[in-house]
């Protein structure tokens, strides 16, 4: 176990110079390194054999303030609220016709960074209307999947449908950020694997939605490329896993859980999660970051995320309730460096 958590550090540094040293995007400088580091790293495991090892995240109900912060968010630990915004007015009334009916002319920008089909970053955006995106839905296109949607910030008042005085008291004191991204999909669309510095909580406002999580830990067995980015992606499918592609994530203990209306997921910072809507849904995160459960869940990434350049952190934490206007950086800084 000591042997394989050496190989992990050497790996992680070698990440950390191609995030700091390496040119074009995704940087490759140190590529051969990573590669020689994880091919013994499988030597040594080879005689494992953890292919498949499922574990359901924790589910609980009626937890304690106290208690919820205490065992799950100062560890880092996943854990699913069952019912705890049953009664939120989001829940009760939310859906995609009622979306459709009083929001329809709102402006939506659509676009799908990591589900691109190849190997690079998929930086296409579309703008469009939330009523085209509803009505794609009822199609079933599942390309029109509106990720970070602003409704929340072009229609503050919305906010008062969350129990948002909860939500706030359950970030750390020392915390920057209270922002609400809202996602609205069809049934079949998804997110793929990737990882972050901030604290989520996520409620599952209206129909299912399926989630895999692994611990910062992995990140060795998922190979994630170098983007410069405060934002990490694997192209690992654990839905679909390629073994041949990323031998190492054989090895993985995958953790799931599904989200019905009322629910909610604390998602621990930099823990990888890959998403997908089992049916029409709505959901809605609820973000934060704090430095010291960053720190506590992966230094190497916390030390990548807060020296970025593609954005720099302080681009992106400015505007972070518009990640479309992020996208469009990073797209203008690859192609610089492309």
């Amino acid at each position: 176990m000591k042997k394989n958590n050496g190989l992990r550090r050497i790996y992680q540094a070698w990440r950390m110079l191609d995030h700091f040293l390496g040119k074009d995007l995704p940087a490759t400088r140190y590529l051969s390194q990573r590669d020689r580091i994880l091919e013994l790293f499988l030597s040594k495991k080879k005689n494992e054999i953890t292919e498949n090892n499922i574990q359901q995240v924790d589910r609980i109900k009626d937890i304690s303030e106290k208690n919820l912060k205490q065992n799950y968010i100062s560890k880092g630990i996943p854990v699913v609220i069952e019912e705890k915004a049953k009664n939120w007015k989001c829940v009760k009334q939310w859906s995609l016709n009622w979306l459709s009916e009083n929001y329809s002319k709102d402006e939506v920008a659509i676009f799908d960074p990591l589900n691109s089909g190849n190997d690079t970053i998929n930086y296409k955006v579309e703008k469009t209307t939330l009523k085209d995106v509803i009505e794609s839905i009822k199609s079933g296109d599942t390309n029109k999947y509106s990720r970070f949607n602003r409704i929340l910030y072009d229609h503050p008042e919305l906010i008062n449908d969350f129990d948002w005085k909860w939500l706030y008291k359950m970030r750390n004191k020392i915390a920057s950020g209270k922002t609400f991204q809202v996602f609205i999909g069809g049934k079949g669309s998804q997110t793929s694997l990737h990882c972050a510095t901030e604290n989520n909580l996520f409620t599952q406002v209206y129909g299912e939605k399926h989630w895999y999580l692994y611990p910062p830990k992995n990140d060795i067995f998922l190979h994630p490329p170098i983007t410069k980015s405060p934002y990490f992606y694997s192209k690992f499918n654990p839905e679909n896993p390629d073994f041949n592609k990323f031998p190492a994530a054989r090895f993985l203990t995958t953790f799931e859980c599904v989200l019905r209306p009322g629910d909610i997921l604390y998602n621990p910072p930099l823990w990888w999660h890959q998403v997908k809507n089992l049916t029409h849904s709505i959901g809605v995160g609820f973000r934060w970051f704090n430095p010291l459960n960053s720190i506590k869940a992966s230094f190497v990434g916390t030390l990548m995320t807060l020296l970025s350049t593609n954005p720099p952190i302080w681009t992106a934490t400015r505007h972070r309730t518009d990640f479309a206007r992020i996208f469009k950086y990073m797209n203008t800084k690859s192609n610089l460096n492309g």
